[in-house]
């Protein structure tokens, strides 16, 4: 496959500020319990930086909606490999935007990682259910995919007993207690990769 066909089947890779690599985001306002909890005061999700800011634009919601309706083309996997190969072989963001919809969702991202065994993934997600169901259909995820299961509220921390049990990693929101250096390099993680990392349990960010 081409990269013009790769880009016209998955609609793009997205290129968040903040990473050293490529990213593929879908609409925060399809988030499950994202979008739930983005009515909360105090949760993570309120006042989402992805419902807001320059997320809003057509062309970005236009290339975000695209991107969401690729999710079950049938090219969709091969596509998505063709693209992370060429365009980001060492690391990846999975949804800087919005979260995972579904178990065959997971499956697919999956599959994607199989097929990129030089690339690091990472998936931080508040889909917790989904990430169990998987698990339990399917076994342990990739090895070269690192989900981080995330905190749902600030200062509160992540379900690590399910992430243990998971074999997946956590990631919290901290207004004091952070890991994350990106708040004292410009917001951006600049030659750190903890993220990426499966031997670092937690990952702290700053509230911002």
């Amino acid at each position: 496959m081409k990269i013009l066909e790769a880009k016209e089947v998955t609609g793009g890779l997205s290129a968040p500020s903040k990473m050293p690599c490529k990213g593929y985001s879908i609409p925060a306002a399809k988030c499950g319990v994202g979008s739930k909890l983005a009515k909360i005061k105090g949760s993570v999700c309120f006042e989402c930086y992805a419902l807001k800011g320059f997320y809003q634009f057509s062309n970005v919601q236009y290339a975000l909606e695209k991107r969401y309706k690729s999710l079950e083309h049938p090219k969709w996997v091969e596509a998505m490999v063709v693209l992370i190969k060429k365009q980001s072989p060492d690391y990846f963001r999975w949804h800087d935007s919005g979260d995972l919809q579904g178990v065959d969702h997971l499956r697919r991202i999956a599959l994607v990682c199989e097929s990129t065994p030089d690339c690091r993934h990472w998936l931080p997600t508040r889909e917790y259910s989904i990430v169990e169901q998987y698990c339990q259909k399917y076994g342990q995820l990739p090895e070269n995919l690192t989900v981080r299961l995330s905190a749902h509220k600030v200062d509160f921390p992540a379900p690590k007993k399910l992430a243990s049990r998971l074999g997946v990693q956590t990631s919290t929101v901290a207004t004091k207690k952070f890991t994350c250096p990106a708040s004292k390099q410009d917001n951006a993680c600049g030659d750190c990769r903890l993220c990426w990392n499966r031997n670092v349990s937690n990952v702290a960010y700053l509230k911002h």
